[in-house]
């Protein structure tokens, strides 16, 4: 009884947003722009909660509707220009990160085909370099300074920077990954195998914990682990501190083994 209420759980999202047309052919509204276009579409998913097993489970599991979902980011992005992180079934202001890179690396690393992987190689580098100018948790809020500091800075009035920090050198090893992959170049993907390390940059070896740090590099202060919210999302620092999916190892050596 546990277990298929829980399958039944997780399969009611995302939910399909297309029908078919009189040729039987699948084609959807789109949510971004307006228009009416063949292929599929999801909706009602945020992948700050759905990329850490939700997805995963669905390679494994429905590769072919996986596939599916690809291809209806690879529609989302043609339409609004953007990878969508929290459909609703347009682009929505919730949550952080860019997790989308991660759901996009995972399914080509398993080996589903049938979408564009090169648009959506292309959406990924693009969400790198800036953010919806109307909807923050689309692309990278903060990445100015994430791209120049190698974290975003507990002081400059970016809330849950020490989150995104994390989550977002999660998707630059997911970007790595994908670059690999598909054959890049080693000088275009080593940015990211570097900035798949920014971790680093906002664990306080004094007290071995992920902590805010401010623009001069200084670390946020009166410290208190159990500090809900404020420079993490939905947790504390107990929380996101093992928030370093791809380096177990590397972090397992930063807390002194």
């Amino acid at each position: 009884k546990t277990f298929y209420s829980c399958l039944y759980r997780v399969l009611l999202f995302p939910r399909k947003f297309y029908e078919f047309d009189a040729q039987n052919q699948m084609v959807h509204y789109s949510p971004y722009n307006g228009g009416v276009y063949p292929g599929p579409m999801y909706t009602d998913n945020g992948f700050w909660d759905t990329f850490r097993a939700v997805f995963p489970f669905f390679t494994l599991m429905y590769p072919e509707v996986n596939s599916e979902i690809m291809q209806g980011l690879v529609n989302a992005y043609n339409e609004s220009g953007w990878l969508p992180e929290w459909a609703s079934p347009g682009h929505r202001g919730c949550m952080i990160g860019s997790n989308s890179a991660s759901l996009i690396a995972d399914s080509y690393l398993k080996g589903i085909r049938g979408y564009d992987v090169e648009k959506l190689y292309e959406a990924v580098i693009k969400n790198t370099t800036g953010y919806h100018p109307d909807v923050t948790s689309v692309g990278r809020y903060g990445c100015e300074y994430y791209n120049r500091l190698g974290y975003i800075p507990y002081n400059v009035g970016i809330h849950e920077n020490t989150a995104r920090t994390l989550e977002y050198a999660y998707a630059d090893y997911c970007i790595w990954q994908l670059g690999k992959a598909l054959g890049k170049s080693k000088e275009e993907i080593d940015l990211y195998e570097s900035r798949s390390q920014n971790y680093n940059n906002v664990f306080d070896p004094q007290t071995k914990l992920m902590r805010g740090r401010n623009e001069d590099g200084t670390f946020q202060s009166p410290f208190n682990p159990l500090k809900w919210g404020d420079a993490f999302t939905e947790g504390n620092r107990l929380h996101y501190t093992w928030s370093v999916f791809h380096d177990v190892e590397g972090l397992k050596k930063r807390m002194g083994g």
